[in-house]
């Protein structure tokens, strides 16, 4: 099954296990590796189309992923499929020293990511996995913010050497990117150009970041967005170039504000142009189980509260306060 362009209101997890159909037709040696998950993240898709080419590990995380790296250094090319709850938490011993310390070629989804997860509370709502993954030395970090990017990253991931992990998030999204995306490591889209405040996304919250610079465009603030789904490397000349030109920043996260994406971007910032900036995402807390709507409340991640980080930010650029 080739998904060349899937329909708009298809799920991202769908999207995710297509596309996995997609690249197993393409590379005979790629390989799907399940935890017992498989109808939930969508690796179903694979098993149906290469049931010899998909492996059963049940609840055994951390086996699983001491597997994908002995795969790895016999040529093959593992796709360890578990929510990344499992992969951030349970498997990271094997992770980190199994995979990234010799730099294999694994490639790594992590699904129900973030808020969406509402549902299934503290202990499977996964908001620390860009913190822990984006200091793995070797791994490459990405999250897309529609289906297209998600297959532009997939197609990517496959042909990179070393490990990557990608995030897939239970939701709809918008369309933000036509058929013909491309994804490069390493490099943003300016999405909507500014010159009032910055606003950078990274997965599902850039269409979040979108909104917000409707609303704002309707109090007459000119806000550039900046969709960044490479999270390592990270695209530091395209964050300077747009900040410089407006002078403050929001960053909007479906993950913890603690050492992510917002991290991130403040590290590119303070080392290159400083700005007043503020994150948008999930506090120093745990979530507790709730309705996604109810929880993005919650922790101020709707697009009212970016334009309210944005209007703070211009304050502040203007007062100089922060200096």
């Amino acid at each position: 099954m080739v998904v060349s362009n899937p329909p708009k209101n298809l799920e991202m997890r769908d999207v995710f296990g297509q596309t996995l159909v997609e690249l197993g037709g393409i590379y005979p040696k790629m390989l799907v590796l399940d935890a017992d998950l498989h109808t939930s993240s969508k690796a179903e898709y694979f098993k149906k189309a290469f049931p010899t080419r998909f492996f059963q590990f049940g609840i055994a995380e951390q086996n699983m992923f001491a597997a994908a790296a002995g795969l790895a250094t016999q040529g093959f090319i593992p796709f360890p499929s578990t929510f990344a709850s499992f992969v951030a938490r349970r498997a990271l011993d094997q992770l980190a020293i199994s995979i990234c310390y010799p730099s294999l070629n694994v490639k790594i989804p992590g699904s129900y990511v973030g808020i969406p997860t509402s549902r299934a509370g503290a202990t499977h709502n996964c908001v620390e996995d860009l913190a822990i993954m984006r200091v793995l030395p070797h791994m490459r970090v990405a999250a897309p913010g529609d289906n297209q990017d998600l297959m532009a990253i997939m197609r990517t991931a496959i042909d990179t050497e070393g490990p990557v992990y990608f995030r897939v998030v239970r939701y709809t999204l918008p369309k933000l990117f036509d058929h013909d995306h491309k994804f490069e490591w390493g490099k943003g889209v300016v999405l909507r150009e500014g010159t009032d405040v910055t606003l950078f996304g990274t997965g599902m919250m850039t269409s979040f970041c979108m909104e917000a610079a409707d609303i704002l465009a309707q109090e007459s603030i000119s806000a550039e967005v900046v969709h960044l789904a490479s999270i390592k490397p990270i695209d530091t000349d395209l964050i300077n170039e747009s900040v410089a030109k407006t002078g403050c920043a929001v960053t909007a996260e479906n993950a913890s504000i603690i050492g992510g994406f917002g991290a991130a971007v403040a590290e590119a910032l303070c080392e290159g142009v400083p700005v007043p900036m503020k994150r948008v995402g999930v506090p120093d807390e745990w979530v507790c189980s709730g309705g996604v709507t109810e929880l993005l409340n919650e922790f101020k991640m709707q697009p009212a509260d970016i334009c309210s980080a944005a209007r703070n930010v211009m304050e502040r650029k203007g007062n100089r306060s922060w200096i």
